[in-house]
């Protein structure tokens, strides 16, 4: 349990800014392709 604990911390202490960065770049482009945010193409339910 030591050992895990310790590999944990140890790639803790390796996340980066680049890390995050790349993190938040790869969740944008899967909202996009998902179209989260997207408006309705017919108008949306009120129409």
């Amino acid at each position: 349990m030591k050992n895990k604990l310790a590999l944990l911390t140890l790639s803790a202490q390796k996340i980066n800014r680049q890390h995050v960065q790349l993190v938040f770049v790869l969740i944008s482009l899967a909202m996009l392709v998902l179209g989260t945010g997207a408006p309705l193409a017919e108008g949306g339910p009120g129409r």
